[in-house]
């Protein structure tokens, strides 16, 4: 499948599964503003250079608990730095994977403005470069940090299926969750099965599936919404 027929795709399975939304934006995230207001535990997961989304939130929410988790350099110096919001977020250099420990973390060495990520993406080149990051899984993440959590954000390249099995595996409970899911360019049909499969599921344990917005990419955005809290 080329990429043009994969982004088709992934449109026929958003037309499927997802609704459109007209909630309140938080910088590229749109959410519900009573979620937002009646939330206290957050975690996002993914940060690299840019906190405005959760500082968007705090701006209508002052008492959010913001738990970040992104080893990425760009991220590190970032939290070293004095910003709107920074008391109301705790930092975590440490990436979330389904195994807690220490994983290669991948990159553009051409182009260290890119993402990082747990898997050699194609379009990081041969031989990609890396450095050793720890990480953990939801559950410890939760055991460790937040046992309880409101509004997850999740943009972890590569890794988008282990976390929403964990989700749905141990029955997390949490009010929004916004999901980005890269469909791989290798083996995609698998990648497909697993993004709509996993819709599918949210679909059937009552959850909201909503559109966050239209990317012409190879990934889809969703805003999964547990409809007691709306």
């Amino acid at each position: 499948m080329n990429i043009e027929q994969l982004k088709t795709e992934i449109k026929r399975i958003e037309g499927i599964y997802m609704a459109p939304q007209s909630f309140k934006q938080y910088k590229n995230y749109w959410l519900p503003e009573n979620i937002v207001r009646e939330s206290k535990n957050v975690l996002s997961l993914g940060v690299h250079r840019d906190v405005g989304w959760e500082q968007s939130m705090l701006r209508d929410n002052a008492n959010l608990n913001i738990h970040c988790y992104d080893p990425t350099p760009d991220t590190v110096r970032l939290f070293k730095e004095d910003f709107y919001g920074k008391n109301n977020m705790t930092y975590h250099q440490i990436a979330y994977a389904k195994d807690n420990g220490t994983m290669k973390f991948y990159y553009d060495k051409n182009d260290l403005s890119r993402c990082y990520s747990l898997l050699p993406l194609p379009q990081f080149g041969e031989n990609p470069e890396h450095i050793e990051v720890p990480t953990k899984n939801l559950k410890t993440i939760m055991t460790d940090d937040m046992p309880e959590v409101d509004i997850i954000k999740a943009d972890i390249e590569g890794v988008w299926f282990d976390f929403c099995r964990e989700i749905l595996d141990n029955n997390i409970n949490f009010k929004a969750f916004l999901i980005e899911f890269e469909v791989k360019l290798i083996d995609n049909e698998e990648s497909l099965k697993q993004y709509e499969d996993l819709l599918k599921e949210f679909k059937s344990k009552g959850y909201s599936i909503y559109l966050n917005r239209p990317r012409d990419k190879c990934l889809s955005e969703a805003i999964i919404l547990n409809e007691k809290a709306i």
